[in-house]
Order: C-alpha cells, then structure tokens, then sequence
C-alpha cells in the first residue's frame, strides 16, 4: 500500500510536469534568429534591431509590425530590457533581469549617432580615472539634447559641445565602436570643465595617470582657441603634472613657453570665490594650499 502511494505521488509529479512543458511557449525559429543576431551586439538601438530583422525576414515588414512580433515577444522572454525608448539590453540565457549589470560605455555610446565620450567618461575608459564613477558624459550639440536618465546603477549626461569631430578617435571595443575624445582633448575638456572631470582633485590625479598624451599637439590645440585664458591654466596644470607624474616629466619649459603669448594679460582665477594666491608665471591666482590638498596634506 505504502508503495502503490509513493508510486501515485511521483506519477502526479511527472503529470504537473508535463503539464508545465505543454504550457511553455518556445520562440519561432525567426524571433530566435533575430535574438541570436543581437546577442554579440549586448547594448542595441530599435533601428538596429529593425535593421537585423528585415534580414531575417527578407521582407518589408514595417516597425510597428517588427515591434509587435518580435520585440516584445523577446521582452517578454527576458532576452531583451529595454533601458529607455527605442534602446536595449540583450541577455544571455544565463543572465538574471534583476541581477544584469550593463556595460556603461556600451550604454553611453548609443544613445545619440553624433556624439563622443569626454570627461571623466573618457579618462574611465583611457584606464587613466582615479576614481570609478557611476556616471557617464555623453558629449552633443545642443541640437542632439537628451534628458538625463538612470539604468542600473549608473546614470547618463549630456554635456553640450560646439563640436564633435575633431579630435575624436573611433576606438574598437568588442563587436561595437566608440567615440572618445582623444589623449590631448580629454585633457583641455578636463581642465576646462573640471566638474565634469569629479572636480579639480579627481581631475589632476587621473590626468597624472593619462599616460601618452603629446604636449606640442595639446599645446597646438589651446593656442587654435579663441579662449585665451585655457593657454595660461593649460601652462600651470603641464607645470604641475611634470612635477608629480612620469608621464609629463619630458616636457621642457621652452615648450611651455608657447603658451605665453599675452603682454599685460588680466590676471585671473583657476577657481572662482576662493582664497587665492598669484602665480607670477603664469599670471593665475591658485586657490592656497591647491597643491597641499592634492599631496592629501
């Protein structure tokens, strides 16, 4: 009797089973195609996706048709996340929806086609950052604005530029390509904007750390600025990395020199509001005890 129980319970068992098989809905050889092909890409637009989907099909499927059968079928199967309106997220089979993490740079270099990543975003990826952010600067005209917005863990922004093209270098990175500023505009951004950069002492430690940047060329690229006032912060910041890093101790004062070409310049401030003290060579109040701080004295 006892047996003829157990024997009945695994029996039951196995029905709920099958049952569960039976009621499991498996992709359509097409929407699995499709999914294979995004898989590789990780971070995908809508119009890439639509883009790999007529190749599959080999029909003229509009996007709204496209959307309906296999975006949200693959949504619903937790093999896409969507991240925000018309950008996703392909998992592996083996990724958990709550516990993904995305690639941030991945992320960031979607979001608009005219674009590069600066700041702190491209000392992050130089490997030259002294702290890891949870935030990613996506530079664009105006015109290419987008609102702020959080994924995950990690937040992205928009800081407006005049320009996107020069100096930005198409990096390889997996399956995909990025826009990085490079060595030398990264550090005339940086010190420029400095709050984009985690502020003036996050900024100086990573850049003492951005190993190959070209002085002649980032001193050639101040001087083209109609700003003049970057060739005198420029001057002092080159000064104060070749005394801490390795990276900067070539650099010769008759190379800086070129960037003195003002008479009688106004004198001016490296931070506003602050107590300061003048730098007679380059004619630059230096908040007190800036150079202390950073020694972490």
């Amino acid at each position: 009797m006892q047996t003829l129980n157990i024997f009945n319970a695994v029996c039951r068992k196995l029905d709920n089973c099958i049952k569960k098989v039976e009621n499991v809905t498996f992709m359509p050889s097409k929407t699995e195609k499709l999914y294979n092909a995004l898989l590789p890409l990780k971070i995908v637009t809508f119009d890439e996706i639509v883009q790999q989907a007529l190749k599959i099909t080999n029909s003229a499927s509009n996007r709204r048709y496209i959307h309906r059968k296999y975006i949200r079928r693959l949504v619903e199967a937790d093999r896409l996340q969507q991240i925000r309106k018309g950008l996703y997220a392909v998992l592996s089979p083996l990724e958990n929806t709550e516990e993904y993490t995305p690639d941030k740079l991945l992320v960031a270099s979607k979001i608009r086609k005219d674009y590069y990543l600066g700041f702190h975003t491209a000392l992050e990826y130089y490997g030259a950052a002294y702290s890891t952010f949870n935030q990613a600067y996506i530079c664009v005209k105006p015109k290419d604005r987008f609102d702020p917005f959080t994924y995950k863990r990690f937040k992205f922004k928009p800081v407006f530029v005049k320009e996107t093209t020069s100096q930005v270098a198409e990096k390889p990175y997996g399956t995909s390509v990025l826009r990085v500023s490079t060595k030398e505009r990264t550090l005339l951004d940086c010190i420029t904007r400095p709050q984009y950069a985690g502020g003036w002492e996050e900024c100086i430690k990573s850049l003492e750390n951005l190993s190959g940047v070209i002085a002649e060329k980032t001193i050639a690229l101040a001087l083209e600025q109609k700003r003049k006032t970057i060739r005198r912060r420029l001057g002092y910041i080159l000064v104060l990395l070749r005394n801490r890093s390795p990276f900067y101790e070539h650099i010769s004062d008759h190379t800086l020199d070129k960037l003195k070409t003002e008479k009688q310049a106004p004198t001016l401030y490296l931070v506003r509001g602050k107590k300061s003290k003048l730098n007679k060579n380059w004619n630059l109040y230096i908040p007190e005890n800036f150079e202390e701080e950073l020694r972490g004295t």
